[in-house]
């Protein structure tokens, strides 16, 4: 785990100030100890940050600096109301135990390590923030050593696939077998799971036949054969998670009000300033030419921050459904009882700040599983 700071305001601000109504939604619930709500959306950003009090700190866990690297670049950390603390972990599941652990406040998740702890028996964790981007690969690669004749997922019966368990990658590979009549079992295709930093290792010393690989290993590793990658096996999500009981603490809960404001703005921002985001993380932080991150961002393409209403939650519980089809989730679950929508109208606000129009949260009619060099 690597830990990186960020800067603190410290004018002094009162202790207990108002938030606002947006419209008819109100938004009361942010912080359920505020006693007064403000009707005046113009300012949005400085109630929000007035409301947090002195002293208050967020640790934020990340994965390859997602969060911490357009937080500066972007700029959207200036007159910060709190301390903040990044800190990168290795894959989802990681985040999850931070998360469960007290050691993180807020956590980014792709969209199965939710459903998975929950199904195993995780109940203290809730989505408050979500963006997709359905239709893109998502960064997940299945890939085939060369030499090994394998030209297509249906030659994988019998061979051996890496891949890090609980993760969006054990996901979306368990996807993209299903769909080819395959599964992770001994009879099938012979799943090996390993810890994420170890799947693309052991790829490239050829220790396996295949392996689920994210963008950034796929060029470390030589280019090889790309026989499918995540469109049509993922929704693109992301998740902002925290722990229940944050959302009802005076401090913690108006300063996750006004990270999520400004993680939505500095999302945003990488969307209409994709050549800075390139070099600022996949050559600056992946270490990765700048032509190769710009492949990876042209196929990836853009999503947005949605509102959590009952659309995102049938989704959400597409995703779980899919999840146990596949085997990669044990049993059922219902997985409304953890995704929270109290900051609908903060995300909606800053969309529309920065003229962000979501696309309708759907699939595209024609799902593409292979994957073209």
């Amino acid at each position: 785990m690597q830990l990186r700071n960020g800067d603190h305001d410290a004018r002094k601000r009162r202790s207990v100030a108002p938030l606002m109504l947006l419209g008819a939604a109100s938004l009361a619930a942010v912080m359920t100890a505020a006693p007064a709500i403000s009707q005046d959306t113009a300012d949005l950003p400085a109630q929000l940050a007035a409301a947090v009090p002195p002293r208050t700190k967020l640790v934020v866990a990340e994965q390859q600096s997602q969060a911490s690297a357009p937080w500066t670049l972007s700029g959207v950390d200036r007159a910060l109301p709190y301390a903040i603390t990044f800190a990168n972990f290795n894959g989802g599941p990681a985040v999850l135990e931070a998360l469960i652990s007290g050691a993180v406040d807020i956590g980014y998740i792709g969209e199965a390590p939710l459903p998975i702890a929950v199904g195993a028996g995780v109940r203290d964790l809730v989505a408050i923030a979500i963006y997709a981007n359905p239709g893109s690969p998502e960064n997940y690669y299945l890939v085939a050593q060369p030499d090994k004749g394998i030209k297509t997922v249906a030659d994988l019966k019998g061979r051996t696939v890496a891949y890090p368990p609980g993760s969006g990658r054990h996901m979306v590979l368990a996807s993209i077998l299903h769909s080819n009549g395959l599964d992770l079992g001994a009879s099938s295709v012979r799943g090996v799971p390993l810890a994420g930093t170890e799947v693309a290792p052991s790829f490239a010393s050829r220790s396996v036949d295949a392996a689920i690989v994210l963008g950034g290993q796929y060029f470390r590793i030589g280019k090889p054969p790309i026989i499918a990658d995540g469109r049509g096996h993922n929704w693109g999500v992301n998740v902002i998670l925290t722990r229940k009981a944050l959302l009802d603490d005076r401090a913690k809960a108006p300063a996750i009000a006004d990270f999520v404001r400004r993680a939505v703005a500095f999302y945003n921002w990488q969307d209409v300033n994709r050549d800075a985001w390139i070099r600022a993380s996949y050559v600056k932080q992946e270490g990765l030419t700048f032509d190769q991150g710009k492949w990876l961002d042209d196929a990836a393409g853009h999503g947005a921050y949605y509102p959590i209403d009952a659309k995102a939650v049938r989704v959400f519980q597409e995703i779980s459904d899919r999840l146990f089809a596949t085997g990669a989730l044990k049993q059922k679950i219902d997985i409304a009882p953890y995704l929270d929508g109290r900051f609908n109208a903060i995300i909606a606000w800053q969309n529309n700040a920065d003229s962000v129009t979501p696309r309708p949260l759907e699939q595209p009619k024609a799902a593409v599983t292979g994957a073209d060099q």
